[in-house]
Formats: structure tokens, C-alpha cells, sequence
């Protein structure tokens, strides 16, 4: 299982995750993404193959469906509404980035659907070493200081974790 993270920042929102694909033991990809980025909004995953791609693939037909009916980007409430339903659905867990009221915010999704409100969120089989790495984070850091300490932070996990990739994908959401 690869690692994501989502740290929100008083300038906006980061996602970061590595690319690894690890199953049964086995590598199967080094190039298998689990961050998106879906314009106004953004999202990570991580769980069964097939499942991140199917909960990227709904997501993403949800957004674009939203800004074509509604003619704006999806809020972070709806967003992280509709990536519960679909988390719950596939069995993954994510992090949306989105915006509400013009400030950038990050949601986990646990994959039984529950949503959780933090400023930093991380799921994955590198989890505790991220956390740990995060912790030592400054207060009101920038979107550029946060965008580098979580790509660092899933570097890291990657030196303690065999199913944790040291390629880096990065999705960065600023405030309005």
C-alpha cells in the first residue's frame, strides 16, 4: 500500500502520495499515481488497485459533472460528501483538497466512508513515519513550505517502509 498526505496551511491546501504499487509482497509498478488533480479540487488515494482507479474515475466524472451543471468548482463539503459515498463503494482511503467560501481545505476519507477534519491527514502503510515527520512542522508555514515538507515526509517514509514509493506526486490548492 503506497502513503498520502494532506496538510492545510493558512495559504492552502497540499497533497502529496508516492507511486507505488505493492501487491501480495510484490512490486508490480513503480509508476502507479495516487494523487489527482481534478482542477478546482484535488484528491488522494490509496487501497486495492483497481479501487483507486475506480474512486478516481467517479470522482472525477462528479466534478466535472458539478462545474458543468452548476458552473463553479465543487466545494470542499460536497466534495468530501460525494468521496465518502465513493471511498465507502471502492474500500480506499483518500484526502480531497477542495475549496469552500474561497479558502483551500483538505477532508480524510476513511474507507468505511467516515470523513475527518484536520489540518494534517495521512493514510497509507507509511502513516506513522509521515506523522512523525510532520510533527516537527513550524506553525503557518507557506503552501511552498508545506508542499516541500510533505514530499520530504513521504521521502522519508520511503527509507523505513517497503511499500512505500520514493517517487513523489504533489497537488497543491492555494486560497482565492
Amino acid at each position: 500500500m503506497a502513503t498520502i498526505v494532506g496538510v492545510r496551511t493558512e495559504e492552502g491546501a497540499v497533497l502529496a502520495g508516492d507511486r507505488l504499487l505493492v501487491a501480495d509482497g510484490t512490486v508490480r509498478s513503480e509508476d502507479k499515481r495516487h494523487v489527482f488533480d481534478l482542477g478546482e479540487a484535488g484528491a488522494a488515494a490509496v487501497g486495492d488497485s483497481g479501487g483507486v482507479d475506480e474512486f478516481h474515475r467517479r470522482l472525477e466524472s462528479e466534478v466535472e459533472a458539478h462545474e458543468v451543471e452548476d458552473d463553479e468548482p465543487m466545494g470542499l463539503t460536497l466534495l468530501a460528501n460525494v468521496a465518502s459515498d465513493l471511498a465507502d463503494d471502492e474500500g480506499v482511503e483518500a484526502i480531497v483538497a477542495g475549496r469552500d467560501d474561497g479558502a483551500a481545505g483538505i477532508r480524510g476519507i476513511g474507507s468505511d466512508g467516515s470523513v475527518l477534519t484536520d489540518d494534517v491527514v495521512v493514510f497509507g502503510s507509511g502513516a506513522q513515519v509521515v506523522l512523525g515527520v510532520l510533527e516537527s512542522r513550524e506553525d503557518g508555514i507557506g503552501l511552498d513550505d508545506a508542499e516541500e515538507l510533505a514530499r520530504d515526509a513521504v521521502e522519508t517514509a520511503s527509507d523505513r517502509d517497503t511499500d512505500t514509493g520514493g517517487e513523489v506526486d504533489t497537488y497543491r490548492l492555494a486560497d482565492e
